[in-house]
């Protein structure tokens, strides 16, 4: 697999244009030099193509080593005849294009994709910076920031589906339960659910500033009785009547033991974000040798998802 990591990033760009520079069969040895070149010539900005191997997403990426790299320079001018010809100097093998780009406001140009839509049932999704649409009967303002949960993806979808499904079958019940949705991300979960009629809900995220961005959220909604604590998961004591995580299959298994063990006897755990390629992995990891039944399984695009329910008695 192949990743851009960004060096250094541009600065001092013209309000209009800039000029990137792909140079290609960059020596290894000589990655930093021809970088203190590019800024010496001028470069606002240097960014590196990584090579890189991860076997699923539970695990860091590990880089190979290879003998020579990709780099883009970022120029707010078409750069001068010096910067090429020490190119040349250093290394007779590098090769480059010159392409002449619009500067954008990447932040303005994605808001214009974001826009309302229905994410199950009365409830919609509405960007903060937009007014709901007269069909819109329930609100939920999402502004991201940097956290995961705009409720676009496939698995907060299933996610959304299996809380709006559970709150119309146990309607009566739902002021007394209490609910953990762990890897909150922006708290689009946690909302739907006070919204549905939780009575105790709480968001737990390891991200600092995704911690942020939920709280900024559940503000913006104007429900305080949100908790989205410090404590991480090992922490939380529980019990919970319901257990929400929408996280890779691989973290669930890891945190399978923490995730069981907060679940109230007979309540319901509700779990996305599993690849449908790794599904018959993870249900023998998570499921087997456990209490827990299968209420409904659901897929969507490449993922799937699971409501389980764990028994009373066991």
């Amino acid at each position: 697999m192949k990743k851009w990591r960004i060096l250094v990033t541009t600065q001092g760009m013209s309000d209009n244009k800039y000029f990137r520079v792909r140079l290609s069969q960059v020596p290894a040895d000589l990655e930093d030099i021809i970088t203190t070149h590019s800024f010496g010539c001028g470069a606002s900005g240097v960014t590196e193509a990584l090579i890189f191997t991860q076997p699923d997403l539970t695990y860091d990426p590990t880089l190979v080593n290879v003998p020579s790299h990709e780099l883009d320079v970022f120029f707010p001018t078409n750069p001068d005849a010096d910067f090429f010809k020490g190119l040349t100097e250093h290394s007779a093998l590098i090769r480059w294009q010159i392409f002449e780009e619009e500067n954008k406001d990447w932040l303005e140009e994605w808001k214009k994709g974001f826009v309302p839509f229905r994410l199950i049932g009365d409830f919609w999704v509405v960007p903060s910076w937009l007014t709901p649409p007269p069909e819109c009967k329930h609100a939920i303002y999402i502004d991201p920031g940097m956290a995961f949960g705009t409720g676009t993806h496939a698995t907060t979808q299933m996610m959304a589906f299996f809380i709006n499904k559970l709150a119309e079958k146990h309607k009566a019940n739902l002021a007394d339960w209490a609910l953990l949705d762990v890897g909150t991300g922006t708290a689009i979960l946690a909302m739907l659910a006070q919204m549905s009629g939780v009575g105790l809900v709480a968001g737990i995220e390891i991200d600092p500033e995704a911690r942020r961005v939920a709280r900024d959220n559940v503000k913006l909604n104007k429900l305080p009785q949100i908790d989205i604590p410090e404590t991480q998961l090992d922490e939380i004591r529980g019990p919970y009547d319901v257990v929400v995580a929408n996280i890779i299959d691989g973290v669930l298994i890891n945190i399978k033991k923490d995730l069981l063990r907060v679940l109230k006897p007979g309540g319901h755990i509700l779990l996305t974000g599993i690849l449908e390629e790794r599904d018959n992995h993870f249900f023998e990891k998570f499921f087997e040798g456990t209490n827990l039944e299968v209420v409904r399984r659901l897929e969507k695009d490449e993922w799937v998802g699971y409501w389980a329910r764990s028994k009373e008695n066991a």
